[in-house]
């Protein structure tokens, strides 16, 4: 490994199996990390007020249960916060009202409950930018 400064940047020569390395070796800080971040984006999630509709109180309970923290398949690791039931897209991003003959009669309007919960979380650790 070899330094050289150009003006203000400072150039660090390393081979690519050093920097593998040094990933390797934050990989479980990082992790664990974002494994506490993505819980607390489930917790939250769970905990949001857009499932406050008494008249769905069944549907909503298995909402609430079925939101999940699940680690990622990607090369790169992270977490992901999912919810399993098969209504939470409607949930989530809103629907159309159809009926039997495939006229729209109304529009649900969505009620973000992921989608507002990481934005909770973002804000709370202070604006970390996690994308």
């Amino acid at each position: 490994m070899s330094r050289r400064s150009s003006g203000e940047h400072a150039w660090v020569d390393m081979s690519d199996a050093d920097i593998q390395a040094m990933v390797r070796s934050v990989q479980p800080d990082v992790d664990r990390i974002l494994e506490a971040v993505a819980g607390q984006v489930a917790s939250a999630a769970a905990a949001s007020t857009a499932f406050r509709d008494g008249s769905q109180k069944t549907r909503h309970q298995a909402l609430r249960r079925s939101i999940r923290v699940k680690k990622s398949r990607y090369e790169l690791g992270g977490y992901i916060v999912q919810a399993t039931a098969p209504h939470a897209h409607l949930v989530e991003f809103g629907h159309a009202m159809v009926t039997h003959d495939g006229r729209v009669v109304g529009h649900v309007p969505a009620h973000s409950f992921l989608r507002r919960a990481k934005r909770s979380v973002i804000a709370r650790l202070g604006r970390v930018k996690l994308s």
